[in-house]
């Protein structure tokens, strides 16, 4: 059988050999989706570039500033989600990751933050711990002085120029947690814890006499189902023109005359006080030997020590009370009744 040739091209060797060698090589070469590809990386590193520098543009151009707090351990991310509930940032996305490559950690504090800062400014705050402001808590019944001595120790507000400026004001410096910046006045702090006392008892019928006994039963009750019965008994000494024979009372005229002698606070205050301490301090404010109630505030009382001298306990004709050495309080009708519940279960220290 014979074998048909159709076609036949003549090369030389070389150019087989050439053919043979590169026929054997398998290379990678670009295609359409290989660009396609490779341009969509470019965009998508573009746009998240571009799009990470808009987030850390101010969140708005308008508003004023406000304290914002970072609290102990909080998260980076935390600190981002709240600041953006607060409309400070855009993302709080961007904030973690920005805050992050810093290589810092955002600092605990209060810091003056507006949402026309940009992100960068606010994190260079945080992680530098420029903080602006101190938190304070005044305890409910704290008088002026120890007002004073706590704001003197916490945020080095001097304590002499605190109490010359809340002169008058016993009662009504409202007891609770204060914002306050750097070297605020003395007088703007008092002004700031009226404006608070005013705003938290605009809705009472409040006068004069109902804060002074709320104040006495702030001093004397251990937790807040005493308050009304404590206040109704006071009412009822007063309705019977009793001495209302009220401990607290002596302790403050105490305290005022040791402020008066050292002419500092450095010293403690409300301590106990001894059967010579009622027959010896002469004060306007030893309800021992001066009928009615003491002549101003002793401390500054919390809202329900005020409602429940507004509101005392109805049908509640006690006139004496202690509290024993449980801690409990007892209430009796007579004297003697209040005597011999002292001896049988003792009383507090």
């Amino acid at each position: 059988m014979k074998t048909k040739v159709s076609h036949y091209s003549k090369r030389s060797e070389s150019d087989k050999k050439l053919s043979v060698e590169t026929e054997g090589k398998s290379g990678f070469q670009f295609n359409n989706t290989h660009y396609i590809l490779a341009g969509f990386l470019v965009f998508v590193v573009l746009f998240s570039f571009s799009y990470l520098n808009y987030l850390k543009k101010p969140a708005s151009q308008e508003g004023d500033f406000k304290y914002f707090e970072i609290k102990h351990g909080l998260s980076t991310y935390t600190v981002g989600k709240q600041l953006k509930k607060e409309g400070l940032v855009r993302s709080p996305i961007a904030f973690y990751i920005f805050a992050k490559t810093s290589g810092k950690t955002v600092q605990a504090g209060y810091y003056k933050v507006s949402p026309k800062m940009n992100l960068s400014e606010i994190i260079n705050k945080f992680v530098k711990g420029e903080v602006d402001a101190f938190s304070v808590t005044v305890p409910e019944g704290y008088r002026v002085l120890q007002i004073a001595k706590l704001l003197q120790q916490d945020v080095e507000v001097d304590a002499n120029a605190f109490i010359g400026s809340a002169t008058g004001t016993e009662g009504t410096l409202f007891p609770d947690t204060y914002v306050l910046p750097h070297n605020l006045e003395p007088a703007k702090i008092v002004r700031m814890m009226k404006e608070n006392f005013e705003k938290r008892t605009e809705h009472l019928e409040l006068d004069e006499e109902d804060l002074i006994l709320a104040s006495i039963v702030e001093r004397e009750a251990i937790n807040d189902q005493e308050r009304s019965k404590i206040a109704a008994v006071y009412k009822n000494r007063l309705d019977k023109n009793m001495l209302l024979q009220a401990d607290p009372t002596i302790r403050y005229a105490m305290d005022s005359q040791e402020y008066l002698a050292r002419g500092n606070v450095e010293f403690d205050f409300w301590k106990p006080i001894s059967k010579e301490d009622y027959r010896d301090i002469k004060s306007p404010f030893n309800t021992y030997i001066q009928r009615g109630l003491p002549p101003a505030s002793i401390c500054n009382p919390g809202i329900k020590s005020i409602e429940a001298a507004l509101n005392p306990e109805k049908d509640f004709g006690y006139l004496f009370f202690f509290h024993d050495k449980d801690q409990n309080i007892q209430f009796s009708n007579t004297y003697e009744e209040h005597l011999q519940k002292i001896q049988e279960l003792g009383v507090s220290g």
